[in-house]
């Protein structure tokens, strides 16, 4: 039995590149900064800073200190 074999085509059809718009719907990944959240939990009192057990690097925030934490993350654009 002798192998199947078809011929290799002489050009390489792209057509999920022919546009700008199927470009973009077809690349790999594209991360910007309005794609981010910042994870803000809110909780009764006055100067409190209570970490989340199960998100390490986050706290719930008293009022007056998360007013101030969305004035510095404001600054940072």
């Amino acid at each position: 039995m002798r192998p199947i074999s078809a011929p290799v085509p002489a050009t390489r059809f792209r057509r999920m590149r022919r546009s700008a718009a199927l470009r973009a719907l077809a690349q790999e990944n594209h991360l910007s900064v309005g794609d981010l959240i910042w994870p803000v939990f809110v909780r009764d009192g006055v100067d409190v800073v209570e970490p989340v057990a199960s998100m390490p690097g986050v706290n719930r925030l008293s009022v007056d200190r998360v007013v101030k934490a969305a004035e510095d993350a404001a600054a940072l654009g």
